[in-house]
This record gives structure tokens, C-alpha cells and sequence, in this order.
């Protein structure tokens, strides 16, 4: 199917309409160049430059390279046994700046991987985790040295910082009856009226009308828009065979008619145009403003079906009971203030070779002790094989 890339205009100008740059790229698609396959000599300049193949240093620019191709180099490292997996793959990385990117190789390091273990061994036979004991508690007899301790204190001594009256009794209150209980009658409520009320004043506008007429003006009537029938429509050839090329020129002027005449968008009260609203004169009148909202109030009354709050419309009197209104004249007596210990008294403590009133025996040392009937009885044997350390290990690693 035939396609328009780019169009001619009749002033000679040519502009694209498709990206011819990235159809070519996408049409190259993506290739594989196999660089050496390790047979013969390397040609250097079909090396990608520095990399070094078979004794011979690559010189092959990253500029140079084919746009999108990956270049295969023979591996010097892939293990003999791998048959699908023997190129170092190259490609080139940048836009502006370009360079060489290795991205894939089959270098494979077993200078560290244990191929083999050998073991001479030396063993023990111990007991096990499962070997059991059973031990025999001592009996020990402790003969400890004892004295007897007594303590005395002396010299201990109590003041005070004075005397003060305090109460040791009232005499007789006065009293008197308070109300203990009331019953409020709350059943009625204040029976309520909604009233709108004003809220200050406000300016209101009288308005007055100005009439003018619009301004008109005399414009031509263009009645045919002259003929296009020279106007060359044609497709190009060779390189430009994509292009559609246009190419001629209108050759009949446009038609004028009848004059029309039209408004310029403009009023004066000397337009020849038809009456217009051309301005309105404002006044302020004030006026008292009525209130938003309006406003709920009590008629004074109460009933029982009022939608106002409820209020109290009678009290009962409960009981009552005495209160006491003035204390007594209290009674009095000197009581001490400030109680202290004036002296601290002195203690001191003495062994005794015998025992008395007030005296504790404790111990001071041991005398002799002694432990009869110690032992340990094996119980169940588990005997278990082990390595000695004279065992000797030998590991064999691989090849790098």
C-alpha cells in the first residue's frame, strides 16, 4: 500500500509527516556478529576495541559499530564440557558519547570448591549424654563456738517545748430547723409565639432607564468566492515518491454584491441603529430590614401543653431538722507541746560466758565439723565411639 510521508507545498516548502528515522531503525532490527570463533588468526578490526582475542588486541571503535548487533568473541574461559555457552557477548552503550559494554561471559572459578575428602581416623571410647549418676549425700556434723550477748542503755532523757490549753469538751450549741426536703409542681411549660422582628436598615435602589441607539456601518457582500479549479494535486517519484506535491493558484476574484449594513458594537444616542439599553441610574433609599430569622418569645402564660421550658408553679415543704448555728463555750485543760528526747541514751554491748535476762547466744566460730557418707554410684553406662583429635582430615579442592 502506498504511502504519504512528506508534503510540497505550493512555495516550495517540503515538511515530513512520518519519522523516517526511526522506521529505518526498526526495519534493521536487532543482529548477532560472530567477532572470531577461535579458529585461525583474529582480524583486530573486527574486534571491539581493547578487548583481546586469541593474542590479538581488538581496535574495532564503538562509533564504527553496527547499530544494534551484538559481537560474539570466543571465550578463553568456557569449560570444556559446555557446548552452548562459549562466546563473551559486546554491545554498544551511549548516544552521544559511545563505548563498548561487555555484557555476558563464561568465566567459571573452581580454585575453591572441595572435590574431595579423605578421613584417617582415630577414636576413644566415652560416656555418653544418656550415662547416668547417682550421688550419695554427706552427712556433716558442724560443733560451732558460741558467747552470750548482752546490751544496756543509759542516759536517755525527755523534755518538752511548753504547755498550750487544749478542748476537752463543748458546752451547749445553739440550733435550728432547716427544710430537709422540697417537691417542685414543674408540669406546665411557658407557652410560646414566634414573632419576625427588624434588624437595622438598609439602602435599596430606585432605578432609572437611559436609551440610546446603535452605530452602524456599511461593509461590501462577497456573494461568490472565486473558482479553485487551478489548483494541481500530484504525487512525486523517485526519492520523493511519497510526497503529495500541491502546486497552482485561484484564478477567478471573489464576487462583491450589495453593500449590507452592520452594527459596529458601539451605542450613541446619534446611531442610526435601533434603541439600545444604553445605562440606568441608581438611587439609595433606606428602608428598615427584617430580621433573617425569626425569633421564638413567651406570651407570659403557662400550660401544660406551652412548647416553651418547663417552669416551677408551686413548691411542697418535706420535713425539716435542726442545724447547729453557734458552738458551745468550749472547756480546757494544759496539755505538754513539743515532746522531744533531750538526751540520746548510750548502749553497750558485752559477751558473756553464760546465759541471763536480756542476753542472746551466738555463734563466733566453728569448733569442728565433719562429713561421713560421700559418694558417687555410676547408674546406666552409655558408651559412645568418638574422633580423637589425632584424627587427620585431608580435603582435595578443584582447579581454577
Amino acid at each position: 500500500m502506498a504511502e504519504i510521508s512528506k508534503i510540497t507545498l505550493p512555495s516550495g516548502n517540503t515538511y515530513d509527516i512520518k519519522d523516517a528515522t526511526a522506521r529505518q531503525m526498526i526495519s534493521g532490527g536487532v543482529s548477532f556478529i560472530v567477532a572470531w570463533d577461535g579458529t585461525g588468526t583474529p582480524a583486530a578490526s573486527n574486534i571491539p576495541k581493547g578487548v583481546v582475542a586469541g593474542g590479538v588486541t581488538g581496535t574495532l571503535e564503538a562509533a564504527n559499530a553496527q547499530a544494534g548487533a551484538f559481537y560474539l568473541v570466543k571465550s578463553a574461559s568456557t569449560p570444556s564440557s559446555e557446548t552452548l555457552d562459549i562466546y563473551d557477548e559486546y554491545v554498544v552503550v551511549g548516544s552521544t558519547t559511545k563505548s563498548w559494554e561487555k555484557i555476558g561471559d563464561t568465566q567459571l572459578n573452581l580454585s575453591d570448591v572441595v572435590t574431595g575428602v579423605s578421613l584417617t581416623k582415630q577414636t576413644d571410647v566415652v560416656l555418653g549424654e544418656a550415662t547416668t549418676f547417682t550421688g550419695v549425700n554427706p552427712t556433716i556434723t558442724v560443733t560451732p563456738s558460741t558467747t552470750y550477748l548482752g546490751a544496756t542503755a543509759s542516759g536517755t532523757a525527755v523534755g518538752a517545748n511548753g504547755t498550750a490549753a487544749a478542748i476537752t469538751g463543748f458546752g451547749t450549741h445553739t440550733t435550728d430547723t432547716f427544710v430537709k426536703s422540697v417537691t417542685a409542681e414543674t408540669n406546665k411549660n411557658l407557652v410560646t409565639t414566634t414573632i419576625t422582628g427588624t434588624n437595622g436598615t438598609e439602602s435599596v435602589s430606585k432605578v432609572t432607564k437611559a436609551t440610546s441607539k446603535l452605530v452602524t456601518t456599511t461593509v461590501p457582500n462577497v456573494t461568490s468566492a472565486g473558482s479553485a479549479s487551478t489548483w494541481n494535486f500530484a504525487m512525486g517519484s523517485g526519492d520523493a515518491a511519497e510526497t503529495l506535491i500541491i502546486s497552482g493558484a485561484n484564478s477567478t476574484a471573489p464576487t462583491l454584491g450589495t453593500a449590507k449594513t452592520v452594527a459596529t458594537g458601539s451605542v450613541s444616542s446619534s446611531g442610526t441603529g435601533s434603541d439600545v439599553l444604553s445605562g440606568l441610574t441608581i438611587s439609595d433609599k433606606t428602608v428598615a430590614k427584617v430580621a433573617s430569622d425569626a425569633t421564638t418569645v413567651a406570651t407570659g402564660a403557662t400550660s401544660t401543653t406551652g412548647t416553651g421550658d418547663a417552669v416551677v408553679t408551686g413548691v411542697t415543704i418535706g420535713s425539716s431538722a435542726a442545724a447547729i448555728t453557734a458552738l458551745g463555750t468550749p472547756t480546757t485543760a494544759n496539755a505538754l507541746t513539743g515532746v522531744k528526747v533531750t538526751s540520746q541514751p548510750t548502749i553497750a554491748l558485752a559477751s558473756n560466758s553464760s546465759s541471763a535476762t536480756g542476753r542472746v547466744q551466738v555463734a563466733t566460730g566453728i569448733s569442728s565439723a565433719t562429713a561421713t557418707g560421700t559418694g558417687v554410684t555410676v547408674g546406666t553406662n552409655d558408651k559412645v565411639t568418638v574422633l580423637k583429635n589425632t584424627t587427620d582430615v585431608s580435603v582435595t579442592k578443584g582447579n581454577a
